[in-house]
């Protein structure tokens, strides 16, 4: 009989050990489904990277009702040892050569006053994650829950933060009065908020305006806008940072876009997760047949090409300019006898010797990229123009002109 007891007792013991032994189970977050529609995207009176204000069609997706948590990050950190861009002895960062990180860039676990994150802050949104960050996170939680979390593209974040097609107008995410919706630096007390303590826009959305910025999963692209397509962009295929949207605890708008290198963290920068709707099947849009900036060239008989890194003795196209290239070599396949210049441009050095070598660099780099599209190097001929004043008058506080551009025309 006791031996019978002690072994019921051992197996008693064993099966609870087992129970308790498994990991929890991770919970679902909040998330709302944001029915497809279309929408105006951008600004023609805005920057330059946000013109010009095109239509843009979305198909079905789930947003989170909130932004991630600290408490939410921690349950991956503790599940998984996982170690944070910001934390990495090899970070990307320091591999690139780049300073270390102050207090407001530093680890998820501290305030910025270099003090751990107390358990009263497990409601805020966690912040100091890089995108690389916030993608471990999303990819864990859809191991996790069986689902396919990523997040949003940046058209996503918009179209959901404008309120989707339940959209009442309002200027900001939510209201015209950017106190009800927002934390922001008028009265968030320079400091983060527990999620939720805002009202919320006309989807049930929190902290769309304010609180912390999110990052997006599209590239930056300078020139992107203008030839975006209008069914569910997705952002250029390439580029050196990424997109963030939305406000922040410091901000002194709402719905504000920035960038920043996918490796960096802030004590600004967050996210919130999203999911496609797979259910659905959004009606197809028909592609337009014009290509972007190539209507100019039927207006206007040339155009121009911004963003191409450029330093003193060489021309490097940015990765942002590529969408464009792209436009402009399908164009000229497709109109086999065009004949093009390219006309280089360049800040005043002042030298015109070197204000022409330069723009002439800055030709060539352009040509280039053009040829390895596949067009005959024949059908285009460089020239540098020298510095001269660009179109937008953007002159720099000691006079010179910001001028680092390229000229398409027709020969």
């Amino acid at each position: 009989m006791r031996t019978k007891l002690l072994a019921f007792v051992i197996i008693s013991v064993i099966g609870c050990t087992a129970i308790f032994a498994q990991k929890p189970v991770v919970k679902m977050p909040p998330m709302v489904l944001v029915e497809g529609g279309s929408f105006i995207m951008g600004n023609n009176k805005g920057y330059l990277d946000q013109q010009p204000e095109h239509k843009v069609t979305v198909g079905n997706f789930y947003i989170g009702k909130f932004e991630v948590t600290f408490q939410d990050f921690k349950k991956f950190v503790d599940a998984t040892g996982y170690i944070t861009d910001a934390e990495k002895n090899d970070s990307t960062r320091l591999r690139a050569g780049l300073p270390p990180r102050g207090l407001y860039n530093g680890s998820w676990k501290l305030t910025m006053n270099n003090t751990p994150i107390p358990l009263s802050d497990s409601l805020k949104p966690v912040t100091n994650v890089s995108w690389y960050d916030a993608a471990a996170y999303l990819n864990w939680l859809s191991k996790e829950t069986g689902k396919k979390f990523r997040l949003p593209t940046e058209a996503e974040w918009l179209f959901a933060a404008k309120g989707g097609i339940k959209s009442k107008g309002y200027k900001f995410p939510g209201s015209n009065n950017l106190n009800e919706v927002a934390w922001y630096v008028e009265n968030s007390d320079k400091r983060a908020h527990n999620i939720g303590e805002k009202l919320p826009n006309e989807l049930d959305l929190y902290d769309m305006a304010g609180n912390v910025r999110e990052w997006c999963s599209d590239w930056y692209g300078e020139a992107y806008f203008k030839v975006s397509p209008e069914l569910n962009p997705p952002g250029p295929e390439k580029g050196k940072v990424k997109i963030l949207r939305g406000g922040y605890w410091g901000s002194p708008k709402g719905m504000l876009r920035n960038n920043d290198f996918p490796y960096n963290n802030s004590l600004g920068i967050g996210f919130r997760p999203a999911i496609t709707d797979e259910t659905v099947v959004v009606a197809k849009v028909e592609p337009k047949k014009e290509h972007g900036l190539m209507k100019d060239f039927e207006t206007k008989g040339f155009i121009d090409i911004y963003g191409i890194n450029f330093d003193i003795g060489k021309a490097i196209v940015k990765p942002e300019s590529y969408p464009v290239i792209e436009q402009l070599a399908n164009y000229l396949k497709e109109n086999p006898n065009l004949r093009v210049v390219i006309e280089g441009h360049t800040d005043n050095t002042g030298s015109d010797a070197l204000n022409l070598s330069l723009s002439e660099k800055r030709a060539q780099s352009i040509k280039a990229e053009i040829e390895k599209h596949g067009i005959d190097p024949s059908r285009m001929e460089t020239s540098g123009f020298g510095s001269s004043k660009p179109i937008a008058d953007n002159k720099t506080a000691a006079g010179r002109t910001q001028n680092r551009r390229v000229t398409i025309k027709k020969l």
